[in-house]
């Protein structure tokens, strides 16, 4: 029997093509092949030879049959895509053990070597797919087709694909049309362009003038090689007494300026003066300075400083004097139709200061308080050097607006003093509690300004807060006109309990989406603190605490002493019959679970006074307005807390 070695170099020539009788790299190819044949062939003997030493090592465990390898291989084969490859393995292997002339032990060595050799061929390049739908079955045996999710996903993207190549076809077609049209010459494409051409000779008019000596001498070019250089025809009757010709005897050529003599050409008589001065050329380039202005005056142009310089840019003191001329010719053309403009100088530091000031409704030299507008004026005339007294007004007028709503503001909210005149209520104080925080804090930002800002840059630090304080002006009331009037009628009044509630939900939901919804928010939660600590007393201790007989109950204390039913229908009635006017609206789907219960409350009291609900110290979850998702799950997992001990307190309170 022959060797290891010899059989090995006997398997490595079968695999190998046939020698072919070539020169030069031929053979040393086949060499290289059969060199890469045979360390395939001893690195798999040699890593079997370890398996199997390891098996001794551990017989415990298990081997997998070489059957299953080969249906791993098949199923691999599947998922590839190559279903009748798969099947025919499996074949094969099925028809090899049904075999009696092979003995089984012989079959699965041969198979298993044959496993061990899957895979250490070289790379297989598969062919393009033809029928999107071949390839497209369950991985299993013989699978049955289940229809739309097994199509290839390239077929429904066909649509798609069609419709990127059209767009990138038209894209691409209309950037070379633009070229074309870029670099033709002008007039192509145009429906009469084909009139002006010169190759048309069958038009008189153009045999008559163009291609003759009119033609070349009227054109400074031309698209005919064939001019005929002749006069063209005169009519007998023409007069021709204007175009007679006077030659002169003789022409002296001293005379002629443009003549000179082959004697007198010298080189310096040759060379013409230069019509451009003598430049330094890189001189030139490293001196200049482009312009950093941009216009569109200068699209298509060479850089160079083309616009000129603006007014402001000759500094401060050239704009005040063009200032004060203009005005001066102003008077002078007018007369005394035009009143002297009145100018009054102020320096910037001393402006911005008191614009500092009047933010915060501080008057000032600048800037005075009218009593009967409760409104800031500014002062007429007052300018900085550098800006005209129109451009300065402008600008202080917005400020000045901003101050004055602060003042109005101010005086709206002031604390009303507690006594049996103060009528207002309860939410009402809250509402301008609220109004008083927005102020101070209004008033922070002003106070923490530098002073050392432009008054350009405290307008535009202010804008967002000045337009605050407008529209909080304006749902105050106190926004235009006259504090107690407002577009030149009486001013409605202000409302107040749950109708200021209501009013500010509503502002609320009309301004969800601009920059005054987050003051709201905080108007309106502060303003329900009072609604809210009296629905906490009422459900769940029964107790009315409504000094100015703005909520939703009212007490009708001759029923209380009833003890049938009058008790329940006339000792606690509801305000109103109208729910807007019990609750605020965003209330109204509970007001009646909230008039209810504490009347509950307060018939069990009598009824059974030891009942648990009367006398229970398990801490009640609270009740307030909220705007977050965090305190809204905190609350609910408080209720569920408070309901959990309740439960236990109702059961120990049955059994006992």
């Amino acid at each position: 029997m022959a060797s290891i070695t010899q059989l090995f170099d006997d398997l490595c020539e079968a695999h190998l093509p046939a020698a072919k009788a070539h020169l030069g790299q031929y053979g040393l190819d086949r060499r290289r092949a059969k060199q890469s044949l045979k360390k395939v062939a001893y690195n798999m003997l040699f890593t079997n030879l370890f398996q199997d030493e390891t098996h001794k090592l551990q017989p415990d465990l298990p081997k997998l049959p070489v059957k299953n390898k080969i249906l791993l291989l098949s199923f691999n084969l599947r998922v590839g895509g190559l279903g009748p490859e798969a099947d025919r393995l499996e074949d094969l292997v099925e028809e090899l053990e049904g075999a009696t002339w092979c003995p089984l032990v012989e079959v699965l060595s041969v198979l298993d070597l044959l496993v061990q050799l899957a895979g250490s061929g070289p790379p297989q390049v598969l062919p393009r797919k033809r029928d999107y739908f071949f390839n497209n079955k369950h991985v299993g045996r013989n699978g049955p087709y289940s229809g739309y999710d097994c199509y290839d996903l390239s077929v429904f993207e066909m649509d798609v694909q069609s419709m990127i190549a059209r767009e990138e076809y038209l894209c691409h077609d209309m950037v070379q049309k633009t070229l074309q049209v870029m670099e033709a010459a002008p007039g192509t494409g145009l429906l009469t362009f084909g009139r002006f051409s010169s190759g048309d000779s069958c038009d008189k008019f153009e045999r008559d003038t163009r291609t003759s000596l009119f033609g070349a001498l009227v054109h400074s070019r031309t698209f005919d090689m064939d001019v005929r250089l002749d006069l063209p025809p005169v009519p007998d009757s023409a007069d021709l007494s204007g175009l007679a010709i006077k030659v002169p005897q003789s022409v002296d050529q001293s005379e002629d300026e443009g003549f000179q003599s082959a004697s007198n050409l010298t080189p310096d008589s040759q060379s013409e003066p230069s019509m451009t001065p003598d430049l330094d050329l890189w001189e030139a380039v490293l001196t200049y300075e482009a312009s950093k202005r941009r216009c569109w005056e200068r699209v298509g142009c060479p850089p160079g400083h083309r616009e000129e310089p603006y007014l402001t840019e000759a500094g401060r003191d050239a704009f005040d004097r063009f200032c004060r001329l203009c005005e001066e010719g102003l008077q002078v053309v007018g007369g005394s139709l035009l009143p002297a403009p009145q100018r009054v100088l102020v320096r910037e530091c001393e402006l911005v200061k008191d614009t500092l000031n009047v933010l915060i409704g501080v008057v000032s030299a600048t800037f005075s308080l009218s009593q009967s507008a409760q409104a800031f004026v500014v002062k007429p005339g007052v300018y900085v050097s550098g800006t005209s007294p129109e451009s300065m007004r402008s600008l202080l007028s917005e400020v000045a607006a901003c101050g004055t709503y602060y003042v109005r503001l101010s005086r709206f909210s002031l604390q009303p003093v507690l006594d049996t005149t103060c009528s207002k209520g309860l939410v009402f104080q809250a509402f301008t509690s609220g109004l008083r925080r927005y102020l101070q804090y209004y008033r922070a930002c002003v106070l923490s300004t530098p002073a050392t800002l432009s008054l350009l840059a405290i307008g535009f630090l202010f804008k967002k807060l000045g337009r605050q304080l407008r529209y909080l002006a304006e749902l105050c009331g106190v926004g235009t006109g006259l504090p107690g009037t407002a577009g030149g009628g009486p001013r409605t009044a202000f409302p107040t309990g749950v109708k200021l509630l209501s009013y500010l939900y509503q502002e609320a939901l009309d301004n969800c989406s601009n920059e005054h919804y987050p003051v709201l928010l905080s108007l309106l939660k502060t303003s329900c603190e009072p609604a809210c600590r009296f629905i906490h007393d009422w459900v769940y201790s029964g107790l009315f605490r409504d000094i100015y007989g703005e909520f939703m109950i009212q007490v009708n204390h001759d029923y209380l002493g009833f003890r049938d039913k009058f008790y329940w229908t006339h000792g606690y009635m509801l305000i109103s019959e109208e729910v807007e006017d019990c609750v605020p609206v965003f209330l109204r789907h509970i007001a009646n679970d909230v008039y209810v219960c504490g009347k509950t409350i307060n018939l069990l009291k009598l009824c059974c006074p030891r009942h648990y609900l009367c006398w229970s110290d398990v801490p009640v979850p609270r009740i307030s307005v909220i705007f977050s998702l965090e305190e809204l799950k905190e609350i609910e997992k408080d209720c569920a807390v408070y309901v959990g001990r309740m439960e236990r307190v109702a059961r120990y309170s049955s059994v006992s």
